[in-house]
């Protein structure tokens, strides 16, 4: 009995050890997922789709002289916007307001390009990324919001092995230090933990 006693006790200490460690790093894993690169000249920057603040960190870059072009990625039109293209309600393409983002940022018109065909993940927007890119071992300044940075980093160096590619995140999505007190933030942490896992386990899209 006193040696059930003492295993219990034992075992609540080792619970409540793993759910504190569980608090502590989930406290961190915001800082784990959104650490970024240092800006460097580059042959190109990418504009990875999901998020209309990305444009305005390119346009930045290239303002500051880092690349001279930026590619703007093409993503799947998403179902609800093709209902209302058939209903006669057409809603903007995502590229094309990223490329008004850039142009009215003071990106010129012959800078920028596009890159992939409905893209539907990071990893299409990768492989597109190496089918234009991959012969020139190229620098690349690859912009996506803070939350991503980790999962695009594995994907890109994976489908690029040979390019130097510096992850930059967009200034114009904070992210805040305590995500899980912020419903988007939160959201997009879990998703990233599930889709890192995914993407580890051999998934791809």
């Amino acid at each position: 009995m006193h040696c059930a006693k003492k295993c219990g006790l034992f075992l609540l200490s080792v619970l409540v050890a793993a759910a504190f460690g569980a608090v502590v790093g989930l406290r961190y894993v915001g800082d784990w997922l959104s650490v970024a690169d240092q800006p460097q000249k580059a042959d190109a920057i990418l504009v990875l789709g999901g998020d209309f603040s990305r444009p305005f960190e390119a346009a930045d870059l290239y303002r500051r002289g880092y690349a001279r072009v930026v590619y703007v990625s093409v993503p799947a039109r998403e179902n609800q916007y093709r209902l209302l293209d058939e209903a006669g309600l057409p809603f903007p393409r995502e590229e094309d307001v990223v490329r008004e983002v850039l142009l009215k940022k003071g990106v010129p018109a012959a800078a920028i390009q596009f890159f992939g065909k409905d893209s539907i993940s990071t990893a299409a927007e990768a492989r597109a990324a190496r089918a234009l890119l991959a012969k020139q071992a190229p620098r690349l300044l690859v912009v996506s919001s803070p939350y991503h940075l980790r999962r695009a980093r594995m994907i890109f160096t994976d489908a690029l092995p040979a390019a130097d590619i510096r992850m930059i995140a967009t200034s114009y999505d904070p992210f805040p230090q305590a995500w899980w007190k912020n419903q988007s933030a939160a959201r997009n942490v879990l998703l990233e933990l599930a889709k890192i896992a995914y993407y580890e386990l051999g998934g791809r899209f």
